[in-house]
């Protein structure tokens, strides 16, 4: 599966949807009694930019993900290829 950052009019089961969410759900922790802002596309388009950064960001820089492991004297070194996303190259 496809990593979906998400944008203003494909925004359901994306990275984006999923941190206004977890936005939501922390409200409360951070703002105490103060109302919950609804929901527009101008805070949502604060989602969609970072989520949109962060799979391109990943996207681009696949050898972050390498993962060594040195087992005695064997070195095993594996990482990932490439990150699967819907972002336009």
């Amino acid at each position: 599966m496809a990593l979906k950052p998400g944008t203003i009019t494909d925004y359901d089961n994306s990275m984006a949807q999923a941190m206004e969410e977890a936005f939501l759900a922390e409200w409360k922790n951070a703002m105490g009694d103060a109302d919950p802002p609804e929901p527009n596309n101008q805070m949502r388009l604060m989602f969609v930019a970072v989520a949109q950064g962060v799979v391109r960001h990943l996207h681009e820089n696949p050898d972050a993900f390498r993962i060594d492991n040195l087992i005695d004297a064997f070195h095993l070194a594996t990482g990932l290829k490439s990150i699967d996303s819907n972002l336009d190259p």
